[in-house]
């Protein structure tokens, strides 16, 4: 079969215009969730952010977190134990905001331990934070759940 010039080019344009459909479609259905809902008011407020971040970087080493089996153990050495007894434990997870989670919890040990079975497989940053003297710390540790 031969083709004319404006058979041609009448075939590129539909190809083209299937092929920029198909692409329209894709990205359309992709998951597009911000990190936060309140993006904009975080990063106007980043510099509080980052005082906290200079104030808690001491306490890096403090928090370890290890996997048994079918738990998650965090543990808090003697200085963290001592200034807070509330702390926030925020699970997040970058790829899908519906899988992340967070809970309160009451200090009156050195370690914490949680159940996988809220979490799904994949990378989380686990976010802690706690008060002391009203002044706000924050220590974020990256784990795996297999």
């Amino acid at each position: 079969m031969k083709l004319n010039w404006g058979q041609s080019i009448f075939l590129f344009f539909v190809i083209f215009i299937t092929l920029a459909v198909v692409f329209i479609i894709f990205s359309l259905r992709q998951n597009n969730d911000l990190v936060t809902d309140d993006y904009y008011e975080k990063g106007a407020d980043y510099t509080h952010q980052m005082e906290i971040n200079s104030r808690s970087f001491v306490y890096q080493d403090s928090i370890k977190l290890s996997d048994q089996n079918n738990l998650l153990i965090a543990r808090f050495s003697k200085s963290i134990d001592i200034m807070t007894d509330t702390m926030f434990i925020y699970f997040f997870r970058p790829s899908d905001k519906k899988s992340d989670f967070e809970f309160w919890v009451l200090l009156n040990s050195d370690s914490i331990v949680i159940d996988k079975s809220n979490l799904i497989k994949g990378r989380y940053q686990v976010k802690f934070q706690w008060l002391q003297n009203r002044e706000s710390f924050f220590v974020q540790k990256e784990v795996f759940i297999e």
